[in-house]
């Protein structure tokens, strides 16, 4: 004998497809050992020319494509280096040396990293980068091969549907990803299609935004609503500039559409306290969503995207007063207007409560104006008075609960003189 015999296992169940390989691997035996055999021979013969000339013309493909891969390199590089800054991607094809059945044979490799460092395989990349390029190069295949030779247009517009673009990302990264992906549609050759769990991808102050709510039913049954189209709000210019001044400082406050109970708030402290107050009692107060509107002016930009939103909420904010120190109208009074016509629109049968302390949260709750560091006092106070705890406790309640009671200094209004008579005899 000449060897151990080679097994060939035909299960009962094996996969159709898998037999169908295993088939024509027999079949092509005979071939590809006569191929091995000229492949091997010492004596030059007809397998040993037409490889080399197979090598001299993949060199000469090679060389005649150079410039389309160095665009191709360029483009991509340009794309990745959105989200992964310094960050460069390498495509390098080269002749194997060897021939197939298939007659060429190509050893081709892409690889990025950063632009200064080692460049390793995308398998290697971590499933962030990986991903990245992924769409990326999508991008830049359908936008440099399919478009009409006479006029350069594109045959054809393109939906690019991505699942969840933030997984596997750093934070900074989401939001260059996020970025690109906004900006994508400009072209006007693009639509793209996001599912995200991140509320870095809702960014308000676009106009090319439609948000769909996709959830289950107490059956289970999976639905979807559409929530939020910014035509549909009417944004004025400085609710755009306002939304995206918040988006910039907290990229996170667009949780709310992920569900919950939605409290806005005007400041820092009020935002410090609610949130203490949460973590003290985490089994009283679950689902429950503090917007921090960092300022007046945001809350009516907030209130107008809760209203087209459709579902419930709550707005605490200072009451300040009509006027300041000379006498002049106080323009953070001004505002309190501004808050209860944006709430006045709002749908028929929405449920909204608005609460505002007189004249300012400290000095409301706390008893004494704080000048400075005020979060930080808050948070001081609170958690070493029990006395105070309960009376921050019993406001955030009230603002979960709209049939609740408020404390003392608090005032539920919905007309402003009727807010102006309550600061006056404050």
């Amino acid at each position: 004998m000449k060897g151990e015999p080679e097994p060939h296992k035909v299960d009962a169940f094996s996969d159709p497809e898998e037999q169908a390989k295993e088939i024509k691997k027999l079949l092509m035996t005979a071939i590809s050992e006569r191929v091995r055999s000229l492949q091997s021979s010492e004596e030059r013969n007809e397998f040993h020319e037409l490889l080399d000339q197979s090598i001299a013309l993949q060199k000469r493909i090679i060389e005649e494509t150079k410039d389309q891969i160095e665009v191709a390199n360029g483009s991509l590089t340009n794309l990745i280096n959105q989200v992964f800054p310094n960050y460069v991607v390498n495509f390098e094809a080269q002749p194997e040396g060897t021939l197939d059945l298939g007659l060429f044979k190509w050893n081709s490799q892409l690889k990025m990293g950063p632009q200064d460092g080692f460049l390793s395989t995308v398998d290697k990349q971590g499933s962030g980068a990986r991903r990245t390029l992924l769409w990326t190069a999508l991008k830049y295949i359908a936008e440099t091969t399919r478009r009409n030779k006479d006029d350069n247009s594109f045959e054809r517009p393109y939906l690019l549907l991505i699942d969840e673009p933030e997984i596997c990302l750093h934070p900074s990264a989401i939001r260059e990803a996020c970025k690109v992906l906004y900006d994508l549609p400009k072209a006007g050759n693009w639509q793209v299609m996001v599912t995200t769990h991140s509320p870095v991808f809702i960014d308000f102050s676009r106009d090319n935004t439609t948000i769909v709510k996709v959830e289950r039913n107490e059956k289970g049954d999976v639905e979807g609503t559409t929530v939020f189209r910014p035509d549909k709000v009417k944004f004025d210019d400085d609710d755009r500039r306002n939304l995206k001044l918040l988006n910039i400082c907290d990229p996170y406050v667009a949780e709310f559409f992920f569900g919950g109970k939605v409290v806005i708030v005007e400041g820092d402290t009020e935002y410090t306290a609610f949130n203490y107050i949460r973590q003290a009692k985490p089994a009283k107060y679950k689902d429950i969503h503090i917007v921090r509107a960092r300022g007046k002016a945001t809350i009516v930009s907030l209130v107008k995207i809760l209203n087209h939103f459709g579902t419930g909420y709550s707005v605490l904010h200072d009451s300040d007063t009509p006027t300041i120190k000379s006498g002049a109208t106080n323009p953070a009074w001004t505002n309190n207007s501004r808050i209860l016509e944006a709430l006045t629109i709002r749908p028929k049968g929405l449920n909204v409560r608005l609460l505002a302390s007189i004249p300012n949260f400290e000095g409301a709750y706390f008893e004494k104006e704080l000048t400075s560091e005020k979060p930080y006092n808050a948070l001081s106070i609170i958690s070493t008075d029990s006395e105070k705890f309960a009376t921050v406790e019993a406001l955030f309640d009230s603002l979960l609960d709209h049939s609740g009671k408020v404390p003392p200094n608090c005032v539920e209004w919905s007309d402003i003189e009727e807010l102006k008579m309550y600061v006056i005899k404050k």
